[in-house]
């Protein structure tokens, strides 16, 4: 997969070991086309509580040469003004790539670790098709 096509949406979820889930998409705005302009959301859900949006939302990948999604970090910000973000990164266990008209999708198993908490999920990349 080329690495140059413009990324169009990047999702994640992770289901940790305590049964907690946390769950993050980008897009980018139709007619938009900047990495600054992507559109991030987050809502982590513990086993036994409401779930918790944020703020803000930093997403921080690393690629190999072959465009594949090899680490990531993450930042996740209860309340922008105060306090500090959960912090979590995760590294690759496996990958594939999905092919369809218009639509090309790495989408990467990983491990995850979010403030301790250890977990396994999947991160998606797709991109524009050419």
């Amino acid at each position: 997969m080329s690495d140059s096509a413009q990324i169009l949406r990047r999702s994640i979820g992770i289901v940790f070991a305590d049964g907690g889930l946390l769950a993050l998409t980008s897009s980018l705005p139709a007619g938009r086309g900047e990495h600054g302009d992507e559109e991030l959301a987050a809502v982590l859900c513990d086993p036994d509580a409401a779930p918790i949006e944020f703020d803000e939302t930093l997403l921080s990948t690393e690629y190999g040469e072959d465009g594949v999604q090899r680490r990531a970090t993450l930042e996740l910000w209860h309340d922008a003004d105060a306090g500090r973000p959960l912090r979590g990164a995760g590294t690759l266990i496996s990958s594939i790539s999905v092919r369809r008209r218009g639509l090309n999708a790495e989408i990467a198993f990983f491990r995850w670790s979010v403030e301790g908490r250890e977990g396994l999920g999947h991160y998606e990349v797709a991109r524009a098709d050419g």
